[in-house]
């Protein structure tokens, strides 16, 4: 992807989004939507595979932690507390 990416303030994009989103969908581009008088980016407009790509690798990861835990519960490394205990202990 070469396409330089676009910066658009929330008005100008609110202004754009039908455009945008096409631009995203059919021409893989980003704009980034901004804020403020620094013009911080605070959203962007994405192709979806983007979005689908970063969720797999959130899958990945996350998967990763919870056999990493396992391994821990299963060689004794780990404490373990049931639900209802956690419940108890905050009053539930």
């Amino acid at each position: 992807m070469d396409i330089e990416p676009v910066e658009l303030s929330v008005a100008e994009a609110r202004d754009r989004f039908s455009q945008r989103v096409n631009r995203a969908a059919f021409g893989d581009e980003i704009t980034y939507v901004t804020r403020g008088r620094n013009h911080e980016r605070v959203a962007a407009i994405v192709p979806i595979y983007l979005v689908e790509a970063y969720e797999e690798l959130l899958d990945q990861r996350d998967g990763g932690i919870a056999h990493q835990r396992l391994e821990e519960i299963r060689s004794g490394d780990a404490e373990v507390v049931s639900a209802e205990d956690v419940a108890r202990g905050l009053g539930l």
